[in-house]
């Protein structure tokens, strides 16, 4: 299924295949030879998605983009990467022949270095940035510029350092108020930007299953 949002459209090369399960929403582009499987979610909300030549998208891929109020977040997957099954994008940039394997988890404004692995349900968190030819081991946590790497039973550690993050300064730019009240204005905030869907159109799809070509 392939929608446009608040007035922009997916654009796929028509050498590239997306499955009619897939769902393609919004600011997207994929370019020549992207294959994208079944269940596949790619969603650009307030900042563009680029899928560049030769990347493989597998079944139940959730790739978004995040426009804040101030700092978009978009997403940038580069040449001959594959996603593996159940991997969930937002908002980062995945360099050249990297290699992301079933559960991966990429979060805002992440950076990943060309060639580098992610293994099954490894995650590498906000604002984190590994070099070219990282390996992020199975069930392991990146975090930090430069990135430091932990067991996922390793919290102690690792919630000192995530502590520091303040997500909701960091996500939905909600500064100078009191911690609950920038709870409920970035659910709120996000609550509208939801929204924005109401309005989306459903686009009618070719038969070689692209929609406008670049």
């Amino acid at each position: 299924m392939h929608i446009e949002h608040q007035k922009k459209r997916p654009i796929i090369h028509s050498s590239a295949w997306a499955d009619p399960n897939a769902v393609i929403s919004g600011e997207v582009i994929i370019e020549e030879e992207v294959y994208i499987s079944s269940g596949a979610v790619i969603t650009a909300e307030g900042a563009p998605i680029h899928i560049k030549k030769g990347t493989i998208i597998m079944e139940n891929v959730v790739l978004k983009s995040s426009g804040g109020k101030t700092i978009p977040y978009p997403l940038l997957i580069e040449e001959h990467t594959l996603i593996g099954p159940y991997a969930y994008l937002i908002g980062c940039t995945i360099e050249t022949k990297c290699f992301l394997a079933a559960g991966a988890k990429v979060y805002n404004g992440a950076y990943i270095g060309e060639q580098s692995i992610i293994e099954i349900n490894g995650v590498v968190h906000i604002g984190t940035s590994l070099k070219a030819k990282t390996r992020v081991p199975t069930q392991h946590i990146a975090f930090g510029d430069p990135a430091k790497i932990y067991p996922s039973d390793d919290t102690r550690k690792m919630n000192k350092e995530i502590e520091s993050l303040n997500f909701l300064d960091t996500l939905f730019q909600v500064k100078d108020k009191s911690k609950d009240l920038k709870y409920r204005a970035a659910l709120e905030q996000y609550r509208y930007m939801l929204f924005t869907h109401k309005n989306d159109d459903i686009i009618k799809i070719f038969s070689s299953g692209s929609t406008d070509k670049l």
